[in-house]
Parts: structure tokens; C-alpha cells; sequence
């Protein structure tokens, strides 16, 4: 529902693979206009100081008027997930040097 509380009807029309895509990692920017975010799929474990084979598995581009509904969605729905199954524990980053 939208805040007003009115009803919407959409249809959803996928052209995706049945299954989903896996993806392990993200990488995020954005312009004064959109938010891009490209989902990546890293095929090797990651190992101090070796390059990475890193696949960008999808790129999505978000007008900045719906990425905060979308971070918002994400984030109750996070919630709800570690009050069913636990804290999520973010693995750990490395910054660049």
C-alpha cells in the first residue's frame, strides 16, 4: 500500500531467468539523478592480496525519488528476517589503500 492508503494494481511482467540471479557483492554510485548499483558475482573465494574474478551478473539504474523506498523496504525487511533467524553478521572489509 502506498501512504495515502489507496490500493494499487500492478502487473508484473518478468523476463528473468525462472531461478533468479546469485550475486555475492555490490558496488554503488550515484549521479544527482539515479543511484547505479551493479550486482556482482565473485567466482573465486577472496584471498589477501589476490586479484579477484568478479562477474557483474546485473546493473540497475534507480531514479533517486524511489531509491528511499527501496532502502526503506529493505531495511524492514531485514529486520524481519534476523527477529525469525538471527543477527546477520556482516563479513568484515578491507579498505583500499
Amino acid at each position: 500500500m502506498t501512504s495515502d492508503d489507496t490500493v494499487m494494481n500492478v502487473t508484473f511482467n518478468e523476463s528473468v531467468p525462472p531461478g533468479g540471479t546469485y550475486a555475492n557483492g555490490a558496488l554503488v554510485w550515484n549521479t544527482p539523478h539515479e543511484f547505479t548499483i551493479d550486482f556482482t558475482s565473485h567466482r573465486s573465494p577472496v584471498q589477501d592480496g589476490d586479484a579477484q574474478d568478479v562477474l557483474v551478473v546485473a546493473r540497475m539504474k534507480i531514479p533517486t525519488s524511489a531509491m528511499f523506498r527501496i532502502v526503506q523496504a529493505m531495511s524492514a525487511n531485514i529486520d524481519r528476517y534476523e527477529r525469525q533467524h538471527g543477527r546477520i553478521t556482516p563479513r568484515p572489509t578491507k579498505e583500499a589503500p
